[in-house]
């Protein structure tokens, strides 16, 4: 719903003011279309005066028909619900959400007469007249020195000198055709003013200007890219030393295992060569067992006398063998018997 009627009788209504790049009703009589920043800096002098009037009456009457609650920015190109449809607002685009208390202009929004915004330009100087004459005599709605001022007698906003916005009227059809009585989504990014408001005032209870405190942010980056550089250079020195006392480390660790193992395998070839030795040592008996007692079990009859008892020349190993026999020392037989 783009009205809302509130329990205490109030209306609350939302629209686009100023849209960035859009043609209002004078484009044809040579009003360009405002650029981004002109509409922020439009916005941003409203915050002085803020009164919201009926068809542009303010300078006329004096009547004011409400109050703004809310005025923003949109961060962000946005499509919103509107009274003809859907619209997508680009990035800029100057919202104000008002309530109204005036009985006359709450049944005239309640019946469809208002259908959005349109703004009031004056020069600075005589928004800043009439805000004072408002000053000066607070009872009367409208003082005299009220009546004799005007936007300066011309229509197009790119003629008047230091324009500022004075008031935001509701009126039946917007000079901007775009600015239509929307509804309002919660979580829309939008930026809003007075947040800025706020921090300007801050920044003047400090004694501090905007540009003040652009160059006191300047000056902390410059700081912090300096610890940035100093941490990074300490970072880089611990890590080089972290990745030589590792090395280090490592190779200590290393170190020991590798002659552990050098040490390890002499001894195990030695115990290998010293366990052939003993099976050598071992078997070798056997084997003259063996000999001696195929020697015992081969023997050859007595030669007879005249008969040579030499072996032949291939069989010299036997040989070698008799002729150390036991019984042939004694000057005895092969079978034990002496020698006739």
């Amino acid at each position: 719903m783009q009205i809302t009627k509130n329990s205490d009788g109030t209306v609350t209504l939302t629209a686009p003011v100023m849209i960035p790049g859009a043609r209002d009703c004078d484009y044809s009589n040579g009003e360009p279309p405002l650029t981004e920043e002109q509409v922020r800096q439009f916005a941003k002098s409203y915050e002085q005066y803020q009164f919201i009037d009926h068809e542009h009456g303010l300078t006329k009457n004096g009547v004011r028909i409400g109050t703004p609650e809310r005025s923003f920015l949109l961060s962000e190109p946005t499509t919103m619900n509107t009274m003809d449809g859907s619209k997508t607002y680009p990035a800029g685009t100057w919202f104000v959400t008002t309530q109204l208390t005036n009985e006359d202009a709450i049944n005239t929004a309640l019946e469809g007469g208002y259908t959005g915004y349109s703004a009031s330009v004056f020069s600075k100087n005589r928004a800043d007249q009439y805000l004072a004459a408002l000053k000066t005599d607070k009872d009367t709605p409208l003082p005299t020195a009220c009546k004799s001022i005007s936007s300066g007698g011309t229509a197009l906003i790119k003629d008047v000198p230091d324009p500022v916005v004075l008031s935001v009227s509701l009126v039946k059809r917007p000079c901007l055709h775009d600015s239509s009585l929307c509804e309002l989504n919660d979580g829309e990014n939008m930026e809003t003013e007075e947040v800025k408001s706020l921090k300007s005032r801050m920044l003047e209870a400090m004694g501090m200007t905007e540009a003040a405190e652009v160059e006191a942010l300047k000056s902390e980056v410059v700081t912090l890219k300096s610890l940035i550089e100093d941490m990074k250079t300490e970072f880089d020195s611990a890590l080089k030393s972290m990745q030589e006392e590792y090395k280090t480390i490592l190779t200590e660790a290393l170190t020991p295992v590798s002659a552990e193992k050098s040490e390890e395998e002499p001894e195990e070839a030695e115990e290998e060569v010293e366990e052939q030795t003993e099976e050598t040592e071992e078997e070798t008996p056997v084997e003259e067992e063996v000999e001696e007692e195929t020697t015992e079990e081969e023997v050859e009859p007595v030669a007879e006398k005249g008969e040579s008892k030499a072996e032949p020349v291939h069989d010299n190993l036997v040989a070698e063998k008799k002729s150390t026999n036991f019984y042939e020392a004694l000057g005895r037989n092969y079978d034990g018997t002496r020698k006739l």
